[in-house]
């Protein structure tokens, strides 16, 4: 019985999921159509009925009795020549399969056509990505360990090198100091004093 229910359109009950999805959009067409048509004449309304079957917009029983009561509309009008209305050609059951298959194969077909050239520049740009990782400095998981410890290596004798000028400039002015306290205004150097 669930499934009786999905395949209801319309007060019809169709023996076919596609074709019962084919009638439900023709529901909303109908309605459509119904409200454009309140605003029209007899003979604009038969272009309209003409124009729908020339294009074979209706597929279901749904679109069928819409069209029948145009026709029966058009019949009674004495303004309508009975002999310019056709007759509504009906199509198969599996003409209405077919046409909808048809119609989802071409829509996946344009999504398809629309996507690849996303999913090509896509892939193209992880491709860079490797390639740009592959030949990059940068550290990598690979060599992290030996790059990071010959990092620390010259720190550290940047640091200690540093560490050695401080010391020296720290004992030359200890020794300034001396010798400014032992009253040798002479900056420690030998021509300093001989030249005196």
């Amino acid at each position: 019985m669930p499934e009786q229910k999905n395949l209801e359109a319309g007060g019809f009950i169709f023996s076919d999921e596609v074709v019962a999805e084919k009638a439900k959009k023709e529901i909303n067409a109908v309605s459509y159509l119904k409200n454009q048509l309140s605003h029209m004449n007899a003979k604009q309304i038969l272009e309209a009925y003409k124009g729908l079957i020339d294009k074979h917009v209706f597929d279901t029983a749904v679109g069928y009795s819409f069209l029948k009561e145009l026709q029966r509309m058009l019949i009674a009008d004495d303004t309508v020549d009975n002999a310019d209305i056709p007759l509504i050609p009906v199509a198969d059951a599996k003409e209405v399969k077919d046409t909808e298959n048809e119609t989802q194969k071409l829509k996946w077909q344009r999504k398809f056509h629309v996507l690849l050239p996303f999913t090509i520049l896509l892939l193209a740009c992880v491709v860079f990505m490797f390639v740009l990782t592959a030949t990059s400095n940068n550290l990598t998981i690979l060599d992290y360990k030996e790059k990071v410890e010959n990092q620390y290596a010259d720190w550290d004798e940047s640091l200690t090198k540093r560490e050695d000028e401080v010391k020296e400039r720290e004992e030359k002015l200890l020794e300034d100091e001396q010798r400014l306290k032992n009253g040798d205004f002479s900056n420690g150097s030998k021509k300093d004093t001989d030249s005196r």
